[in-house]
């Protein structure tokens, strides 16, 4: 068994029961001093995708799931990671980081994006896949709120080219 911290699009159930059909939901958690960023371009999406940036006083918030070993493989295989490639082959990085769920400090894995350089701002699509997650398992409502905000910012009219702030 595995514990997951789901901050972007995994954080949707039905993505979730889609990718990993046996999977458990813990709860929702807090990761302090991380900010949600959009630091690569999906070549499935076709758009910018969520990733975790260092900063200090800032929280991104998400889901902890618990994972068997079978829905762990489908999700390494999904978000591009691979234990045998070297870092700059795979697209997520998993890395054990602390989060908060009830004032309790969890240990979970997390899948982190490659940075790469340019402009990576996410689509409305995906982004409406990350509040619906943010929604339903419901997180903060003023963190649901940034959520719409870059949703609104990441709009054609909105952005001509101009990188989606982190959150």
């Amino acid at each position: 068994m595995f514990v997951y911290f789901a901050y972007g699009s995994n954080m949707s159930r039905r993505q979730m029961q889609e990718r990993c059909p046996d999977h458990e939901c813990i709860g929702k958690a807090v990761l302090k001093d991380y900010a949600l960023c959009f630091p690569r371009t999906s070549h499935i999406r076709h758009c910018g995708v969520a990733g975790l940036m260092e900063k200090p006083g800032a929280e991104v918030w998400g889901v902890v799931y618990r994972l068997h070993d079978r829905d762990l493989a489908a999700l390494d295989r999904r978000e591009g990671y691979d234990t045998a490639r070297s870092f700059h082959e795979n697209r997520y990085t998993r890395q054990s980081l602390r989060v908060l769920m009830d004032d309790r400090a969890i240990d979970c894995f997390v899948y982190v994006a490659r940075h790469e350089p340019g402009v990576h701002n996410p689509s409305a699509e995906y982004l409406s896949a990350i509040i619906e997650g943010a929604e339903e398992n419901s997180l903060p409502p003023d963190y649901v709120a940034a959520l719409k905000e870059l949703r609104a910012a990441s709009s054609p009219a909105a952005s001509a080219g101009e990188e989606t702030d982190p959150l």
